[in-house]
């Protein structure tokens, strides 16, 4: 027994030493990164500068952080873009990163830190509207659905899925115009922003050029009394209300909305739950800017 353990001991010795490398022997010399490689290593490094501050960037400033020419710079933003990772301001042509990676970052994650501050308010205004609910955050010019409760009606309204994004400028799910989550998005833009968002949704829908100032007017509205109302509006025979959700420097946060078929959410329940939306918006802001 004491030979077999020592034939052992010495074969996984040798073993051992077989797997080591060799000290004496020459180093390979590093490879030189392929020019694919270089190129995924620029793109990488231009998402982190996008990322790195507020705000959109133009590509001369991000060339000369990067020190990369201009031409280099506008060829990797255009293939950011295409794949969804990166959108341009049309009234600025400058970039933004979008939403995509956070949604790919969340991917096969129950929830997350919004998520877990949202989905008490949510299941409260359940309990006290009887009707769906949704909290989506503003991400540039897209929404974003953080998490969603659905009402324990056997009749109920389903839109959206935690992680789906969606532009502020263009109608979705081949509805008939903008969700009351748009519109409370597009009311904390400038005029001019919101006039070429609305343009874009005009010409999708085929309205006439009333449409615009119509809406325009309508955001008015919607800054004046602090809420979105939409009665049918997107998608017929559903009624939803929709409220903003500020941080303490009074910026755009997200929008917290609820809805439901028209014949239980009427008029009377508007305005009932827009008291309701308000009040649970101000305790999610406080959560979330804590």
């Amino acid at each position: 027994m004491a030979e077999r353990n020592r034939k052992t001991g010495a074969a996984a010795t040798m073993r051992m030493a077989s797997e080591r490398p060799n000290e004496s022997a020459p180093r390979k010399p590093p490879q030189p990164a392929s020019p694919g490689d270089k190129t995924l290593t620029k793109g990488l490094q231009l998402l982190e500068a996008l990322s790195a501050r507020e705000g959109s960037r133009g590509i001369s400033e991000l060339a000369q952080e990067l020190s990369l020419t201009k031409s280099n710079v506008h060829r990797l933003l255009q293939t950011l873009s295409r794949c969804g990772y990166v959108t341009r301001e049309a009234s600025t042509e400058r970039y933004l990163l979008s939403s995509k990676l956070w949604q790919v970052s969340r991917q096969g994650r129950s929830f997350d830190a919004l998520q877990s501050l949202a989905r008490p308010i949510l299941r409260n205004l359940i309990e006290e509207t009887n009707e769906s609910v949704v909290f989506v955050v503003v991400e540039h010019d897209d929404l974003v659905v953080i998490d969603q409760v659905q009402t324990q009606n056997p009749i109920r309204v389903v839109f959206f899925s935690v992680g789906q994004a969606f532009p502020i400028d263009r109608v979705v799910m081949m509805g008939k115009g903008l969700t009351a989550l748009q519109l409370i998005a597009l009311a904390s833009r400038p005029e001019a922003e919101a006039r070429s968002a609305l343009r874009k949704v005009q010409e999708q829908l085929k309205k006439t050029k009333s449409f615009v100032d119509d809406r325009l007017a309508e955001l008015a509205a919607i800054r004046k009394n602090g809420c979105a109302v939409n009665r049918g509006a997107w998608v017929s025979g559903v009624n939803a209300v929709a409220v903003p959700v500020f941080d303490l420097s009074n910026n755009l946060i997200g929008v917290l909305s609820c809805f439901g078929p028209a014949d239980r959410v009427t008029e009377r329940s508007l305005a009932r739950i827009q008291k309701t939306l308000a009040r649970k918006a101000q305790e999610l802001a406080k959560r979330i800017s804590v």
